[in-house]
């Protein structure tokens, strides 16, 4: 039988009672936070009071997602080799926050935004000009983003290549946009469903040029019509688009 060793165990001992140790934490090593990191955000205890304490300039990875922050908490995120971010279903984030942490963290490349309601456009273009080698963005059921945010991400983020956008307010305007854009050649997956403003200009502008699109997800838009299904006929296949997802009314 495995014996826990007593480094793991200290952690987990200090993880269960954080808010008593807040002066004593701030002041251990880095790799010893990494555990707290670990084992805090797994348990969903990392929070606006503590966040500070926990962190350090070299993270790579924060997963909040089943963490009760706000963006108290994204203000306090200075860490500029933060690389991925997942905020999923952190309902008390704003634009406000999402822009803090986009100008603390820079080389932010995987952010997870999926039912952030409080996102909207403002903070997504403050993520577009801050941080230029993001490579996926999701932003699914931000029902308040639009086509603002498409133009942004088109003219700053060439690295771009998987953008989850369901149920938002986008138009053909800005996914033409973001076809035409710095990722075009980049862009591999694209997720649209529950877009009710789309058409088939919006399925023809990706098709025409984002010649490595390989997964592309219209379901649910009740503008799109046959047509968009007849283009994608001869598009599927090896080397091809090999997930394409939609509904035709």
């Amino acid at each position: 039988m495995a014996v826990d060793s007593l480094t793991n165990i200290c952690a987990s001992l200090v993880a269960t009672y954080a808010d008593h140790f807040h002066k004593d934490i701030i002041a251990l090593p880095v790799h010893i936070k990494d555990r707290l990191v670990r084992i805090m955000t797994s348990h969903g205890t990392v929070t606006d009071l503590n966040i500070s304490q926990l962190l350090h300039a070299g993270i790579h990875k924060l997963d909040l997602q089943n963490c009760l922050v706000s963006d108290s908490a994204l203000r306090q995120i200075h860490c500029p080799e933060l690389r991925t971010v997942l905020l999923r279903g952190c309902l008390a984030i704003s634009s406000e926050g999402l822009g803090a942490l986009a100008s603390s963290c820079p080389r932010l490349q995987v952010v997870d935004l999926t039912e952030c309601a409080g996102v909207a456009d403002r903070g997504v273009l403050a993520l577009a000009r801050c941080c230029p080698t993001l490579q996926v963005l999701s932003l699914g059921d931000c029902s308040a983003v639009g086509d603002a945010s498409l133009l942004a991400l088109a003219g700053s983020c060439g690295m771009l290549h998987s953008l989850y956008l369901s149920g938002t307010q986008v138009t053909d305007v800005g996914v033409t946009g973001l076809a035409t854009g710095l990722c075009s050649n980049n862009l591999k997956e694209l997720q649209l469903a529950r877009c009710s403003n789309l058409t088939d200009q919006a399925v023809m502008a990706v098709l025409t040029h984002c010649p490595n699109i390989r997964i592309f997800n219209f379901h649910g838009c009740p503008l799109i019509t046959d047509r968009s299904r007849d283009a994608l006929h001869n598009l599927t296949g090896p080397d091809k688009i090999q997930q394409v997802t939609w509904t035709v009314y």
